[in-house]
């Protein structure tokens, strides 16, 4: 069967076909366009979001450190010992009106 004359024996098997340029080069072509065209929107994103990001960064930061809710002191039951602290005593309850929120 090695030595044999078949036809068959002779043809290229489909897994050895060699790629012509024109079929690279089809490959290649989306390929550039993808390299190209990511780091333009990148560049494009960035141009629209570095203005805003600043100032989103700054008010976040700012309101976490600044802002004030008030809320009430459960251990406190007294309305001389609420005043004494610096607190204010509203319906039966000790209010802190500069409570921090990361305390």
């Amino acid at each position: 069967m090695l030595f044999s004359n078949s036809k068959s024996s002779l043809k290229p098997s489909p897994k050895h076909k060699n790629f012509s340029f024109g079929k690279v080069q089809i490959s290649i072509i989306p390929l550039a366009g993808y390299l190209i065209t990511l780091p333009i929107l990148t560049l494009i994103i960035l141009y629209f979001l570095l203005p805003i990001l600043p100032e989103f960064i700054s008010n976040f930061f700012t309101v976490t450190r600044t802002s004030y809710h008030p809320t009430s002191i459960p251990w406190i039951v007294d309305a001389s010992e609420c005043e004494h602290t610096g607190r204010n005593w509203r319906d039966r309850k000790c209010w802190d009106d500069k409570h921090n929120p990361l305390f």
